[in-house]
């Protein structure tokens, strides 16, 4: 809408070998993690897609808490602190984050035993969905 402020979101990316992650937050924080493997895609082109109404600006202040957390899940272990989000969801999506963050480090589980999690044990389609639209991949691994 006209006069409307465009949302501020601040990025930054990690480098490890082949993998480039790139962090998007807010003020608020985090919004969206993304992965690119071989070849690194400009941050622009990169958010743009997913975040085209957005004023982008670089910042590792504001992500830091991202950075930290993204970097401990690569490592595989845990940072121990609460990672301050800012994106939204339905509150079905929201439950199946919730459960997939239990699952320990190192460990996996079926769509449909995520699915039992949440008490809708015929539901692994409805949770492949919300995995598919996981805006953040490495922390709801």
């Amino acid at each position: 809408m006209a006069g409307e402020a465009l949302p501020e979101i601040y990025w930054w990316k990690i480098r490890m070998d082949r993998l480039t992650v790139y962090l998007a937050s807010t003020g608020k924080g985090a919004v969206r993690v993304g992965l690119a493997l071989d070849g690194e895609s400009e941050h622009r082109r990169f958010f743009g897609k997913l975040l085209p109404n957005a004023n982008l600006t670089e910042d590792y202040h504001l992500n830091r808490p991202l950075v930290e957390a993204i970097e401990a899940a690569l490592l595989n272990n845990d940072t121990g602190k609460p990672l301050p989000l800012d994106f939204s969801c339905t509150p079905f999506e929201w439950t199946v984050l919730k459960a997939i963050a239990t699952i320990p480090f190192g460990e996996t589980r079926t769509y449909g035993e995520v699915a039992s999690m949440v008490g809708i044990p015929k539901g692994a389609r409805a949770v492949g969905q919300v995995m598919g639209k996981n805006p953040l991949p490495l922390i709801f691994p």
